[in-house]
């Protein structure tokens, strides 16, 4: 791995945790890969792979055209029976096959029979000497033993007939599976059917096909049933010839006999024609890749096509399967390395195994195989690793989100930012939220009266309090200043009602200075009071500051605004201000009345602010009566309706006298009843200080 700056250090320090987890998933996935390279899993998906390669090959090996399989069919076994045979047939019925096969001028007849049953001499004499007198004729042979009628003596006595190779191994070398898909070619039937010498060691068969298959290219498949009857009179003319069997006078008699004409004999003529059995009871079927059984003079017929034609296909050994495991497994990993999205390690697994299949597949007709499990298992194995360390560092950032917002947000805050880590956009955006300023009247004076360590007991227990109130809101406390406490709701959280939402927890706060007095007042001999300025608007969220320390907060009209609403309310008289845009969201909801248009130092735009009172339905009587008073005069009063504002500011004057806004619009209406005030006036209070 590599890494530049400080983040390559910091990778390479083996005592890093992420490190750590990220060679020991490497490592895991390299012995997880051997493992699979030498389990029966991978070989039986590498068999098929193959097997369906074999099926529907890229392209089609050479196919010589001049060969012919003569079977020992169905049709044969019928025809047989009905002159009384039954399998295995007679020897005699063997040496009518060759012989008619041969003075059919086939260029080689490759017998695969082996001829373990028991016979009489006189066939197997017969047999012998036809077979041996044919030059075309190649025999099988197993590793245990010669053809039973060809014994060592016998080849011994009669050298001029065994100059060239006359016999070939047929043992059906299969995989564990049980099927075939190799073949080792020096000493095969398949080698004694070649008239020049080979070189080639055999190796994975390129296959042409089932038998069906290969009829359908022009292969002939024939019954032998017509060459065993054509057959039947030359072995009587031979016999006759030579009734003591000598070899060398049935040979003699043989090479006097005319050459067979006729149509079946065209069939063979000039071929290289391979017998065997292909009916039921010669158990002769093989499981082969072509087809789930096929007869199985096919195997030596197709290893035969691959030694005078398309060559065989070549296994790749082991470490060419590694080194392809280790450079797919690689392109996988640096994929993923410190992303933390999955899409362009998956893109990479996937198309790398795409490649390996496509390029195993199309090897094949070039006479390689690299068995694709393996190196495929690499790209699954190192994803799966990526997944698991890209799965590991999520979940360290979200314990990172949880410590890092922990502290200052309610749970179901730090829930979703863990559900949804995108909300804390690094950088800023654009959000619509509710600020919250909330700051200790008479903060100064607490702290003159008070020693250090009961003024900071007094000023936690309220943040404390406050905090808590905040955060059963789905408020996020964006920090403390001294006794002020500033909070947002509607970020990073979505939150719909995030004004109501900030009424609530504003009325709970100063709520719970009640609790808070009762245990303090007495005590440290002060009492605590709060204000409380709300704004709902625009603002840019996000995480901002240095390189050093960012922190995640909010800025903007809005949020400044809020804060001097907060301390207006020591001009207004009050605990809770809101901001114009808050007081009409929750104006169905909460019981607030308009104090003024609001005009603060540095803004030549007037706003509306209004204070809070509670929800709506929930105020006592006199209060309640208070508030449609005051809002009744308000009212009035804008509308230049003095007589109707003096007398409904005098009612609420009387529930609540020392309310300084109900006597500042009270003195406003009775001037106005008698001096008018401009066409263009408002209630508006300009604040100088901050």
């Amino acid at each position: 791995m590599v890494g530049t700056g400080s983040n390559a250090g910091r990778l390479a320090d083996p005592a890093h945790p992420e490190f750590s987890l990220r060679w020991r998933w490497l490592l895991s996935a390299a012995a997880l890969v051997v493992l699979f390279h030498l389990s029966p899993i991978g070989e039986a998906l590498d068999r098929a792979f193959f097997d369906a390669a074999s099926r529907q090959p890229l392209r089609p090996p050479p196919l010589p055209q001049n060969s012919a399989l003569v079977l020992v069919d169905e049709a044969t076994m019928s025809a047989m029976s009905a002159q009384g045979a039954r399998w295995p047939f007679p020897r005699i019925i063997f040496a009518q096959l060759i012989a008619a096969l041969h003075l059919a001028g086939a260029e080689k007849v490759v017998v695969d029979f082996t001829f373990f049953e028991e016979s009489d001499d006189m066939q197997d004499q017969v047999l012998a000497a036809v077979a041996a007198a044919a030059p075309s004729v190649v025999l099988a042979r197993t590793a245990a033993r010669a053809p039973v009628f060809w014994p060592r003596d016998f080849v011994a006595k009669h050298p001029q007939f065994f100059r060239t190779p006359r016999t070939g191994f047929v043992e059906f070398s299969a995989d564990g599976d049980g099927v075939a898909r190799g073949y080792s070619a020096p000493g095969s039937l398949a080698a004694a059917a070649v008239s020049a010498p080979i070189h080639s060691p055999g190796g994975l068969l390129r296959w042409q096909g089932g038998l069906n298959q290969i009829a359908g290219k022009g292969v002939l498949v024939l019954s032998a049933g017509p060459f065993i009857t054509a057959g039947r009179p030359v072995i009587v003319r031979l016999t006759n010839a030579a009734p003591d069997l000598d070899v060398a006078s049935l040979a003699a008699a043989l090479a006097a006999e005319p050459p067979l004409s006729g149509a079946v004999a065209d069939l063979v003529r000039g071929k290289v024609v391979f017998v065997g059995a292909n009916a039921s009871g010669t158990f002769d079927v093989k499981p082969m890749p072509i087809g789930e059984v096929e007869p199985g003079i096919l195997f030596h017929w197709t290893a035969w096509t691959n030694l005078v034609a398309g060559g065989f296909i070549t296994a790749l050994a082991w470490p060419f399967v590694f080194v392809t495991a280790m450079l797919v497994g690689n392109a996988v990993f640096f994929s993923g390395k410190n992303r933390s999205s999955l899409v362009a390690p998956v893109t990479t697994a996937v198309s790398a195994t795409v490649v390996l299949l496509g390029g195993a597949y199309a090897a094949l007709s070039a006479g390689w195989f690299l068995p694709p499990a393996t190196p495929v298992a690499a790209a699954a194995l190192v994803l799966l690793g990526v997944v698991a360390e890209n799965f590991w560092n999520e979940q360290r950032r979200k314990r990172e989100i949880q410590s890092m917002f922990g502290a200052y947000v309610d749970p179901g805050v730090v829930a979703e930012l863990v559900r949804n880590p995108a909300s804390i956009r690094l950088g800023g955006e654009r959000r619509e939220a509710t600020v919250f300023f909330s700051d200790l009247a008479g903060f100064t004076d607490l702290s003159e009266k008070l020693p250090p360590e009961q003024m900071v007991e007094v000023v936690n227990a309220y943040l404390d309090e406050t905090s808590e109130c905040l955060h059963r809101h789905g408020a996020y406390v964006d920090k403390y200043i001294g006794d002020a406490v500033m909070a947002v709701l509607g970020a990073p959280q979505a939150l719909p009602d995030h004004a109501l939402a900030a009424c609530r927890a504003a009325l709970e706060a100063r709520a719970a200075l009640v609790g808070i007095n009762a245990r303090y007042a007495e005590k440290v001999g002060v009492r605590l009071e709060v204000r409380i300025g709300l704004n709902t608007g625009e603002m840019i969220v996000g995480n901002l500051g240095s390189s050093r320390k960012k922190n995640y907060t909010v800025m903007g009209d809005a949020v400044n605004l809020a804060s001097r609403l907060e301390g207006a309310n020591k001009a207004f008289g009050t605990g809770i201000l809101l901001g114009e845009e808050t007081a009409r969201r929750v104006q169905d909801r909460m019981a607030t009345r308009p104090l003024a248009r609001l005009r603060v130092k540095g803004k030549l735009q007037a706003i509306e602010v209004h204070t809070l009172h509670g929800p709506t339905g929930t105020l006592p009587a006199a209060e309640k009566e208070f508030v449609e008073s005051y809002r009744a005069g308000y009212a009035a009063l804008v509308g230049r309706r003095y007589a109707e504002a003096v007398a409904a500011l005098s009612r609420a004057l009387a529930l609540q006298p020392g309310d300084l806004s109900t006597r500042r619009w009270h003195a406003e209406a009775l001037t106005f009843t008698h001096t008018p005030p401009p066409p263009d006036w408002e209630p508006i209070i300009s604040l100088d200080s901050k």
